[in-house]
């Protein structure tokens, strides 16, 4: 983001192309191995609903999705390209429910957040993305507009806590010591 904010803060802008896999690791035992892995992949944020790991606690915050769910896909399971970095509140609202995957369509094209919070379908995707997920309920539209609103302020008033809100966590993962036993793409 540069200078100033637009409309709506880079925080709530969905990608206007499909999310491109950077790593493709295999052989690990566990899906939960994968998690530094997937929290890189999704630069920290939740792939549906765009909060940042920065914005909340990360133990028992985060979860791991499986895009196709386990038990209609159990050979899938330990597909890195089937899970998907996801918070809680999505992952329960998700639970076994398909929707658009993210590798495939852009979420740019199929919903817009408003700078008061409020998220319109841009497409049949986006009102199943809104639907399934509870994009549109209450508590995340004011949490979209508490965030909008805050980091508004920061940019203006306050750079430095406003860097704070938006960088990296502090707690990065080194990939280059990850290396499961059927190594990596």
């Amino acid at each position: 983001m540069g200078g100033g904010i637009g409309a709506t803060p880079e925080s709530f802008t969905y990608s206007a192309v499909p999310h491109v896999r950077r790593h493709g690791p295999y052989g690990y035992k566990t899906y939960e191995s994968y998690r530094d892995w997937l929290r890189d992949e999704f630069s920290f944020r939740c792939v549906f609903c765009l909060r940042r790991e920065q914005w909340s606690l990360v133990m028992g915050t985060w979860d791991i999705d499986h895009f196709a769910p386990q038990h209609g896909h159990p050979q899938r399971r330990l597909d890195y390209k089937n899970l998907l970095y996801i918070c809680h509140t999505c992952n329960i609202a998700k639970s076994d429910q398909i929707v658009s995957d993210p590798c495939e369509v852009a979420f740019g094209e199929c919903v817009e957040v408003h700078e008061d919070g409020t998220i319109d379908a841009l497409n049949e995707n986006g009102e199943i993305l809104i639907e399934t997920l509870r994009l549109g309920n209450a508590d995340h539209t004011r949490f979209r507009h508490l965030i909008i609103t805050t980091l508004r302020s920061l940019v203006i008033h306050d750079r430095q806590t406003y860097i704070l809100w938006m960088r990296y966590p502090d707690n990065l993962p080194d990939l280059s010591r990850l290396c499961p036993s059927g190594g990596h793409a």
